[in-house]
């Protein structure tokens, strides 16, 4: 309790720094989501108050963090067990770099080395955006949520249905090809009209650090059969230590 105070105070202190600055003009509405927040009314002109406005910062930044921390940790669990899948990734992401022959060809001849992703790479990570996928049916970071009329979805129970998914327990990408799964079959970031906000967000937060990582490092685990448990998240319970060899390119 005392942390989300501490950390509600700075964000006001932010949020009225921030209100000035539009106030005076010297930072833009569409600078970022918390000028959005501050600057946008709803359909009665209404706008958020000071405190809706810290919660909705206070979700972003730990909702968001803890989901995306997890799903890389266990894309770098998968990657470090499975050489072929890393192998492949590695392949596209390479591409990126003139280097490599799989995915992403056709903005490989616009590519320097030291130049950085433009969205429109991140849009042709197709393989890369499966595994991610894949990973995420496994181990959802999210374990259920509510709903209207006590309504508990699961995707730790819908993502492993025999009826949706032969070989539950199989690593395979390929699920996600094409039309991919049934209609909320897969859930990770829920689905409707209530799907979570950061999916888009998340997909380029962890694409862009599989880029970075998989171009410069291979990887072993150091606990190869290393449980996991949930705290609430799934996560393993010795931090996957892992031992880092960088390419030599």
């Amino acid at each position: 309790m005392r942390a989300s105070t501490a950390i509600k105070k700075e964000l006001v202190g932010i949020i009225r720094q921030r209100k000035l600055a539009l106030e005076q003009r010297t930072a833009s509405p569409s600078q970022d989501l918390l000028s959005h927040l501050l600057f946008s009314s709803d359909e009665n002109g209404r706008f958020l108050t000071e405190a809706e406005i810290v919660n909705n910062i206070l979700v972003l930044l730990f909702a968001g963090h803890d989901t995306s921390t997890i799903a890389i940790t266990f894309l770098m669990k998968i990657l470090g067990e499975l050489p072929l899948v890393y192998d492949k990734v590695l392949a596209g992401h390479l591409r990126l770099m003139k280097l490599g022959t799989l995915e992403q060809m056709d903005i490989a001849a616009a590519k320097t080395e030291g130049e950085l992703l433009q969205w429109e790479d991140i849009q042709k990570m197709k393989y890369s955006w499966n595994v991610v996928s894949e990973v995420l049916r496994l181990w959802p970071p999210v374990n259920g949520g509510f709903r209207e009329a006590l309504l508990f979805w699961s995707p730790s129970l819908t993502q492993r249905d025999q009826n949706f998914f032969p070989n539950i327990e199989n690593f395979d990408a390929s699920r996600f090809e094409e039309a991919g799964p049934a209609p909320f079959s897969y859930v990770p970031f829920g689905g409707g009209p209530r799907m979570c906000l950061g999916k888009e967000f998340a997909r380029m937060e962890i694409l862009i650090f599989l880029h970075n990582v998989v171009k410069r490092f291979k990887w072993d685990l150091l606990v190869p059969d290393e449980k996991f448990a949930y705290f609430p998240v799934p996560n393993p319970v010795n931090g996957l230590p892992i031992l880092l060899q960088p390419h030599e390119l």
